[in-house]
């Protein structure tokens, strides 16, 4: 046992200082920009596939190897200069949620692109010659490669924390850091320092990918495994911090080894577990003084001044026909189609659950994922248990669950974290979540629960079967029309508008004696619980649930969805599920491709139309009328512009 534990700590070393390579490059974008970069982990991943196309399976020397690492630092660099001019400069003034999104679309854009060029397969690579065998410390067994990973990233610490701290470029950066505005006034040429700084981290993160490519094996799916543990590192640390984040990756590598060998039948929990107990403890990291909260513009979340009540007859007519067109699908389209229509209504609903909290009451999750996956069980376990009868019961006791586990996990999430803490704290529990499942036996571990029936459903006077795809569709059509009309009414009326006004200004609603605590609780138990109702829906839909449904992937999609349609419009999320829906469709056939267009959408939405489409269709509305009456007109439809 002991031989086993050394051997982890060894590894657990090599693992966090990976990580840490990741993480660096992610703490100096977060240090200056104030911009948690998603898509981090995709550069990454691209300078490992630069790497392995210089290179192929094995370096035939270190030089060679050194080279290959050395040229995917400079193409990331390159690329990340673009990214910059492109991406970076826009968001630097945007709210924190919509930058953590558009870094998201930008990761999904270019996993497409990566794919697109270098397919699904995956490659093993050996390390060169030189680093390749293992050594002996008694009776630990380490690989060479790995004691070379060690030292990298030790050096990379050291590089970095001398630069910092010691040089005088180091210097401004941490005057850049402080306070962007003095520093110019000094003379500091602001814009540059801060170009330079995203290159450097871009640089990092292209060579780390050529490092460390030995160190697993390369497929599209390598981003995702080091941008959570990634984020954690640089969470824990304190956002921003070099030193934190070298040692939480370190922390982090040690906890999650050891945890293969105390508890091999939970693998990666403890490494999540951890990341929880340090967030509620130090929300803010633990070199961190302040907060992990900035003050950054609400540019991006104001929303175009629209008088919905001149179109109210045609917006009637338009929602009426819209619906009979939806709910006649069953008469006259094809049962796949009907069944990817089912799957966009669920998906319609557990958007809407989710732009409760984001555009009603301002509080970005990233783990709504969870509650859905709560609903799918829930719903598929009982259904399975009653063989397919009292299907409304099943309903009404998943949404009691949700609303039960929401209520928990909301009084301590909300109380101890806000903005990106609250985001990545609520990702953390939804993959804890997932890995649970994963590893139970009775939940059917990675192969999930299938042969879910379609039910019964007793109405008291009779029973309607819902086996058909036709009648559960409709049945589909009526619960999620209920329960969206449900949540316009709530939104409408006066709970919504305390929970708008919560979201506009915490802290002058707080002076009304309003208990915003209270309320955003009130949103997120709301929230969750909808969101279970979906997925319960689901799961007999589907027949199947799988550890998946957990995936903090899934909680993307109502993100996407909000953002595209539009986060400040209550039927925002559902014009863009039905977007969403279209043009994952439309671009399914090839592999990448549907994330290339949906990554790319939603980032061009988010840079210069960040109120969604139905926002553009204000702002043209406006310039019409503009145009029409006059120059005053002309000057809101301007100002009105993102």
């Amino acid at each position: 046992m002991l031989d086993q534990v050394l051997f982890a700590l060894a590894n657990g070393l090599a693992t966090g200082m990976a990580v840490f390579l990741v993480a660096a490059g992610v703490t100096l974008i977060f240090g200056l920009l104030r911009i948690l970069n998603f898509a981090q982990g995709s550069f990454f991943m691209l300078g490992a596939y630069v790497a392995f196309s210089i290179m192929g399976p094995s370096a035939s020397s270190i030089w060679v190897f050194l080279l290959a690492a050395l040229v995917s630092g400079v193409v990331v660099a390159v690329l990340g200069l673009v990214t910059d001019m492109v991406v970076f400069r826009r968001l630097r003034n945007y709210d924190e949620a919509y930058t953590l999104i558009a870094t998201f679309a930008l990761m999904m854009l270019l996993d497409g692109l990566i794919k697109l060029i270098w397919g699904l397969n995956y490659h093993s690579i050996s390390p060169p010659p030189s680093l390749g065998g293992v050594l002996m410390f008694g009776p630990v067994i380490v690989p060479i490669f790995s004691l070379f990973i060690i030292g990298l990233g030790i050096l990379v610490f050291i590089i970095l924390e001398f630069a910092i701290h010691r040089l005088w470029i180091g210097k401004i950066v941490q005057a850049l850091a402080h306070d962007q505005w003095m520093s110019g006034f000094v003379g500091i040429n602001v814009p540059l320092m801060l170009t330079l700084t995203v290159v450097a981290a871009f640089f990092l993160a292209g060579a780390a990918g050529g490092l460390l490519l030995p160190n697993q094996s390369l497929s599209p799916t390598l981003s995702h495994a080091f941008l959570l543990q990634a984020f954690i590192a640089v969470i824990i640390g304190g956002l921003g911090n070099i030193r934190g984040a070298f040692m939480a990756a370190l922390v982090l590598g040690l906890v999650e080894s050891l945890n293969a060998v105390v508890l091999p039948d939970q693998p990666g929990v403890a490494m999540y577990v951890v990341m929880v107990a340090f967030m509620l403890w130090r929300p803010a990291g633990l070199l961190s003084a302040g907060t992990v909260d900035h003050a950054t513009s609400q540019h991006a979340a104001a929303s175009v001044p629209i008088d919905w009540a001149r179109y109210r007859t045609m917006l009637t007519v338009a929602g009426i026909a819209g619906a009979i067109g939806v709910a006649a699908m069953p008469l006259w389209a094809n049962p796949g189609t009907v069944f990817l229509a089912g799957v966009a209504l669920i998906a319609a609903l557990f958007a809407l659950s989710w732009n409760l909290l984001f555009g009603t009451t301002g509080l970005a999750t990233f783990g709504h994922a969870a509650f859905f996956a709560i609903g799918c069980y829930a719903s598929g376990l009982m259904l399975k248990a009653t063989g397919g009868q009292w299907f409304l019961v099943v309903l009404i006791a998943a949404a009691l669950i949700g609303a039960v586990v929401a209520a928990i996990v909301g009084s301590v999430a909300i109380r101890r974290t806000t903005g990106i803490a609250l985001a990545i704290l609520t990702l953390a529990l939804s993959e804890i979540m997932r890995l649970l499942i994963s590893s139970s036996a009775s939940l059917g571990r990675d192969d999930g629960v299938s042969g879910i029936p379609r039910p019964d459903l007793d109405l008291g006077f009779t029973t309607l079967s819902l086996q058909s795809t036709q009648n559960y569709f409709w049945f589909l059509f009526v619960v999620c029309g209920a329960m969206a009309l449900g949540l316009w009414w709530l939104s409408a009326g006066p709970l919504g508008r305390v929970l708008r006004a919560v979201k506009q200004d915490a802290e002058r609603t707080s002076f009304l004696g309003i208990n915003i605590g209270r309320y955003r609780l009130v949103a997120f138990i709301i929230s969750g619980s909808v969101a279970t109702l979906a997925g319960a829906l689901q799961a007999p839909w589907v027949q199947i649930v799988t550890p998946e449904a957990a995936n903090y992937l899934v909680s993307m999609q109502p993100m996407l969805s909000t953002l595209l349609g539009g986060a400040a419009f209550f039927w925002g999320p559902v014009v863009g599920t039905v977007l969403f829906f279209i043009l994952a469709e439309a671009t399914r056939a090839l592999a990448g491709l549907s994330e290339v267009v949906t990554g790319g959408v939603l980032l061009l939405l988010v840079m210069l139309a960040p109120d969604g489409v139905l926002g553009i269709i204000g702002r043209l509305r406006l310039r019409k009328r503009a145009a029409s009456q006059g120059p005053k007109l002309e000057f809101v439809a301007k100002e009105a512009r993102p």
